[in-house]
């Protein structure tokens, strides 16, 4: 490998490293932007055209197969309000005779008011950003767009409708919406569906650069590798690692120099290694890559950070960082634009007072239903679970709720009585010693009726008395004991901030099937991002993962 390959003006395999950061007493190396911005080739170096002039790469990066993905969802999206108008239509014939033969425009009002609600669901969508590059293939999050969507909808609908003088049955505006709605949740779920197996099979991924530490790559490469849902795809990487900061503050530069990529596998191998300089947007452009990826090193808020990003978003191409680089997500920043002294302000709007309030009417109303409508079910599980040993029927434990404060916990007990007595010999003779989530496939404190009540989700039914109490919300975080509070890191402990909830990320991902980091990382994004229709969209989606069952154990 040659030096204008791997150094970014010297070579970095000649400098001693100490964890990750070279050290060495010559003059600090040049930062990422040099002043040069010579097309490149393929291997970093500057290339100029057959002119001998500077040559430049026009256009975006965007992959073919987007375009024809993002154009069958918007025909389909199209199609599901006139799916609900003909459901409509169906079940009232009346209304469908009076808008074929009602003619406000030289076509009849039916025409006039297929036209609008196609127009105004795919408008609604697209004001919800539901055909954005990403979220697209999302999970929760598309779906919380969606169901706002479906508000917008209602509104936009009923306003175009009085602008265009449709004297349209009240029938119309209100239950369109609401079932092109759900026919989009089912048809973007499918479609979703399709993108996840066509990415494990290889296809339709974005190209991506990594930027990072060897280290810090090859841990992203291997989370990549297990989240194909994600959707990038590495061509090349760029292993850095930090050499000096100037002595500014957390907004210096960073000066990073290159250093040696060891493949792990052939897969690895077949990656190209790309120096970090300021010919790199350009390469990355050649390369075709749709994305840069920072794994680690770089810092948000440095010059160098900051550099890159122009230098790259102006080729087109997406700068995308980790969880160890990214920081305030879901927040709005906003800049008081002060002479005296310009501030940036972040504010997370899903924690202002109004929010909250509905949130709590949310869970008042619902709890409320739920024990109504639950009660011969309730009655039912308690005579059963009393019947097997003589037990008690209902299991309390001490749990920690919003702000650290303690609660007790309800639920229909489904281990045997001295259930708590051996959990720690048997956590310590299957290795869950340090496990926030100590739960066996084949628990032998499990009862038999505490098997079926905990499969199908019966045995958290009393918790709606929590809900209801106002100690516990319907979607939040799990619940935690106070050990495992006690044992939670910095970022970790942010899930005190929200009440926690009888079902949430955790449980529709995976339950128990999740590993300690995912577990975390579930939640964590969950608190940065919450939001009503987003609780809606997590409630729907409980009801699929307790029919499967999935890590219910």
């Amino acid at each position: 490998m040659t030096q204008s390959e791997y150094g970014v003006g010297r070579s970095a395999a000649s400098r001693r490293r100490t964890g990750g950061t070279i050290n060495s007493r010559e003059p600090a190396p040049a930062t990422f932007f040099d002043g040069s911005y010579f097309s490149v080739n393929t291997k970093g170096i500057p290339q100029p055209n057959d002119e001998g002039k500077e040559s430049r790469i026009k256009g975006y990066s965007v992959p073919q197969w987007r375009y024809v993905y993002t154009a069958t969802l918007a025909v389909l999206d199209a199609i599901m309000p006139l799916l609900a108008s003909a459901m409509m239509f169906l079940l009232n014939r009346e209304t469908y005779d009076y808008l074929l033969h009602s003619h406000n425009y030289p076509i009849s009002n039916l025409m006039v008011f297929l036209v609008l609600t196609c127009l105004s669901w795919l408008a609604s969508l697209a004001a919800m950003h539901c055909y954005e590059r990403h979220l697209m293939g999302e999970g929760y999050t598309l779906y919380s767009k969606i169901i706002s969507a479906g508000f917008a909808y209602f509104i936009i609908l009923c306003t175009a409708a009085y602008l265009f003088k449709l004297d349209l049955p009240r029938s119309l505006n209100v239950f369109v919406p609401i079932l092109a709605t759900l026919f989009t949740l089912v048809e973007r779920w499918c479609m979703r569906m399709a993108l996840h197996r066509n990415r494990k099979q290889g296809e339709y991924n974005y190209p991506t650069i990594l930027i990072g530490s060897p280290e810090g790559i090859h841990t992203t490469i291997t989370r990549l590798r297990k989240s194909t849902g994600i959707g990038y795809k590495p061509i090349a990487v760029c292993p850095v690692a930090l050499d000096s900061v100037d002595d500014g503050g957390p907004t210096a530069a960073q000066h990073l120099v290159s250093v040696p990529f060891t493949p792990r596998d052939e897969e690895e191998a077949r990656l190209r290694v790309l120096a970090l300089n300021s010919h790199l947007p350009q390469t990355a452009k050649q390369l075709g890559a749709s994305s840069v990826l920072i794994a680690d090193v770089l810092t948000r808020e440095s010059e160098t950070m900051r550099t890159l990003s122009l230098a790259v978003e102006s080729m087109g191409i997406e700068l995308a960082f980790t969880t160890s680089v990214a920081d305030l997500g879901g927040s709005l920043l906003h800049l008081r634009n002060d002479p005296t002294m310009p501030v940036l302000t972040a504010r997370l709007p899903q924690y202002s007072q109004t929010t909250r309030i509905i949130k709590r009417l949310f869970d008042i109303v619902l709890s409320s239903f739920a024990l109504i409508i639950s009660s011969p079910i309730m009655l039912w599980v308690a005579f059963k679970v009393k019947q097997e040993d003589g037990g008690p029927v209902f299991y309390s434990q001490q749990r920690i709720g919003i702000y650290g404060k303690p609660f007790t916990m309800y639920k229909f007990r489904s281990m045997r009585t001295d259930a708590d007595e051996i959990k720690a010999r048997l956590a310590k003779e299957n290795g869950m010693e340090d496990r926030f989530i100590f739960k066996l496939k084949d628990d032998p404190r499990v009862t038999k009726i505490g098997k079926f009540i905990r499969k199908t989700s019966l045995d958290e039914f009393p918790q709606f008395f929590n809900v209801f109490k106002g100690d516990m919300s319907l979607v939040g975080p799990r619940p935690p004991l106070p050990e495992e509070v006690a044992r939670y890191g910095t970022l970790y402990s942010t899930r005190l901030l929200v009440k926690p909830g009888i079902t949430g990320p955790w449980q529709v991902s995976g339950r128990s099937d999740l590993t300690k980091e995912q577990s975390e990382f579930a939640d964590v994004s969950y608190i940065q991002t919450w939001s009503i229709t987003g609780d809606i969209a997590l409630l729907c989606k409980t009801v699929m993962a307790v029919l499967r069952g999935t890590g219910s154990y």
